[in-house]
């Protein structure tokens, strides 16, 4: 039993490592500038390699998720050409996606005596997935925003996002406080599409795999077990 246990630890973490290596590439593949961006602030990019995370914590659990996020973070402070605020932020947004989706589960498996589905897993995951990194992120943003980012790096964020919204949306500004408060609506914006993203697209992909590769559902994958809890 023992044996069973340690053989399944180490086949999650050698998986997460695995996607953690998976991100650095899709990182090297699809640099930013190609990669989708948010209309309203295209500096704000939709960034594939963060999909990996997700689909180690769907397939793994949340422990090698934290490592496939962690391995994708060394690799980006680098290699990057923002480090480390850029990377940190990075790593911050998916932190938070893995830790609405942790919170999530808990949720549900307090609740799926009524509910014993795994469409309201979920759905449930997705919607605190969303509520953790849009509210971490709004708190770190203002942090970034008015202080780590001028003061800290030397870097005009609210100089930079006003012309790039007199750009997009042709807005017009009577103050830095004004500014700020459209970066943060606008990034919880982005934040909240990013997080459907990050979650659909890899539980369409397990969904995929499991279908058309049975070894993994052998494995019994991490969120195939929760309706079974």
């Amino acid at each position: 039993m023992a044996e069973s246990l340690f053989a399944r630890r180490s086949v999650s973490l050698t998986g997460a490592a695995v996607m953690g290596a998976l991100a650095a590439l899709i990182t090297v593949i699809l640099p930013a500038r190609i990669q989708p961006s948010f209309p309203i602030l295209p500096f704000l990019k939709f960034d594939p390699a963060e999909l990996f995370s997700v689909l180690a914590f769907l397939i793994f659990g949340p422990v090698p998720a934290l490592v496939t996020a962690t391995v994708h973070w060394i690799f980006l402070t680098a290699t990057g050409t923002d480090t480390p605020l850029g990377p940190a932020v990075k790593f911050a947004s998916v932190l938070s996606t893995l830790f609405g989706l942790w919170i999530g589960t808990i949720i549900y498996q307090r609740l799926m005596v009524k509910h014993n589905r795994i469409s309201f897993a979920l759905g449930t995951m997705l919607a605190f997935a969303i509520l953790c990194r849009v509210l971490i992120l709004l708190v770190i943003n203002y942090f970034v925003f008015t202080y780590i980012g001028p003061v800290i790096f030397g870097i005009d964020y609210l100089g930079f996002s006003q012309q790039t919204l007199q750009g997009t949306l042709h807005m017009q500004f009577a103050g830095p406080l004004q500014v700020l408060t459209a970066m943060l609506l606008f990034t919880s914006i982005f934040n909240a599409l990013h997080a459907v993203f990050s979650v659909a697209v890899p539980y369409a992909v397990f969904t995929s795999l499991n279908s058309k590769v049975p070894q993994i559902a052998s494995g019994h994958p991490w969120i195939s077990n929760l309706s079974k809890n």
